[in-house]
């Protein structure tokens, strides 16, 4: 079975000249070596060197049969013609005829097939009725049903070449929808992976900085809250390039050496005490709820709640300097929802000291680029779920995410009717 799949590969790679040169070699061969054995005359005139010029001159010809058909057809049918003329044995040059009508009809449509059909079945009938012994009927019969095979042949031949054509257009447009396919994945994932480092980087920077501040302003007078704002840096610092070395370990072949892929899982909903705790120690009241009965959620779940958290508070530390912060996580039988408020850039209470106004002002001061609500809204999208975000009545801001789980078992839902909840604050 593979040596003769080889051998159909290996015919299929010999160039189309090649193989016509050979069949015109083979008919130039075949016609004359027949002419020479026979032992009748040839026809009413002795085989002559005219004779044998006609015979070359067809095989010739049909060296490009394959490039000019309808001019070899022609051709063929000519010299044929004079060759039946001139007396000589008639059978000799059908085989060359009869390969220039299987040439037209496998490589023109079926008009030009009928055409030469026409101009081909009286030469063959001329020759049958002298080298075929039987009834005339039967000749007229035959040689039509030898015209209609060799034309039925070359029309399948030229049928399947335009299939496999067609094939091989759908192949081409199977593979580029495929790479397009592959591109738009590639890009999906850069576009995620931006987000994520986006994401990282924001906010680890916002309480890097905001952490900085109130260092610098207290070093002197209160060397405690300093030594305290230095270990929240170096702890932020160390997770953030944890979480830098982990997304870019994505972008890395597996084969690749150097550095090892960090395995570690991505963040999820456990983390948020921590996150939420971290910013408390920057200055900004935070207080963290959680209601419902926790369930088992996707990776790719807790990851989005994680991640809608973290750019939350980072948007408070950046644009909200002053202002309190609640975080409230909900688990609902078919849904889970988290709500981020802040009080507003205004709202500072009295009591707050001057020392944390002063670092939240000090890292803050700058504006937003307004793509972190985008990406939040993208990310919801991508599980079916819904952001919302704007302001409030009071000049606070709210963000409130919700994304649709699978619909809890009965005995979640009874564990439900009393929700556990869990309150922490800063």
């Amino acid at each position: 079975m593979l040596r003769t799949r080889n051998l159909t590969y290996a015919l299929a790679a010999i160039p189309p000249d090649v193989v016509d040169l050979a069949i015109a070699a083979a008919v130039t061969w075949f016609s004359l070596s027949n002419a020479m054995a026979a032992s009748a005359p040839s026809g009413s005139r002795p085989f002559d060197a005219l004779a044998i010029t006609l015979t070359a001159a067809v095989g010739v010809v049909l060296a490009v049969r394959r490039r000019f058909p309808l001019a070899v057809m022609a051709g063929c049918v000519v010299l044929v013609a004079v060759f039946e003329a001139r007396g000589h044995r008639l059978g000799l040059n059908q085989l060359g005829l009869q390969v220039a009508f299987y040439t037209v009809a496998s490589q023109r449509s079926r008009r030009w097939t009928a055409a030469a059909a026409v101009v081909v079945y009286p030469e063959l009938l001329y020759s049958n009725t002298h080298d075929w012994v039987g009834l005339l009927f039967n000749t007229y019969l035959g040689t039509a049903a030898q015209v209609l095979v060799i034309a039925v042949v070359g029309d399948g031949v030229r049928r399947l070449r335009q299939s496999h054509a067609l094939m091989a257009q759908y192949d081409g447009q199977l593979q580029r929808k495929q790479r397009d396919r592959e591109q738009r994945a590639v890009l999906l994932e850069r576009i995620r992976i931006a987000r994520e480092l986006h994401d990282v980087t924001a906010h680890h920077l916002s309480v890097i900085a905001v952490q900085a501040g109130l260092a610098r302003y207290v070093l002197e007078t209160d060397r405690e809250t300093a030594d305290q704002a230095l270990r929240t840096i170096s702890e932020v610092g160390s997770e953030g390039l944890a979480e830098l070395r982990r997304l870019i370990s994505l972008l890395r072949p597996d084969d690749e050496g150097g550095v090892p892929a960090d395995d570690r899982p991505a963040p999820g909903i456990d983390q948020l005490p921590v996150l939420i705790e971290r910013v408390g120690l920057s200055g900004t009241p935070s207080r963290y709820a959680v209601s419902g009965r926790r369930r088992p959620l996707p990776a790719g779940i807790e990851l989005c709640v994680y991640r809608v958290v973290q750019e939350s508070l980072t948007n408070v530390l950046k644009h909200a300097p002053g202002s309190s912060v609640d975080v409230r996580l909900e688990y609902a039988p078919e849904h889970i929802k988290v709500v981020v408020t802040d009080t507003g850039p205004h709202a500072i209470p009295a009591q707050r000291s001057r020392t944390a106004r002063s670092a939240a002002a000090q890292a803050t001061d700058h504006s937003g680029s307004g793509v972190g609500l985008t990406g939040m809204r993208e990310r919801a999208g991508l599980y079916g779920g819904e952001l919302s975000a704007g302001q409030l009545p009071d000049g606070g801001f709210e963000v409130s995410l919700s994304l649709p789980l699978e619909p809890a078992s009965p005995e979640e839902i009874e564990a439900q009717s009393e929700p556990a909840s869990h309150d922490s604050f800063r």
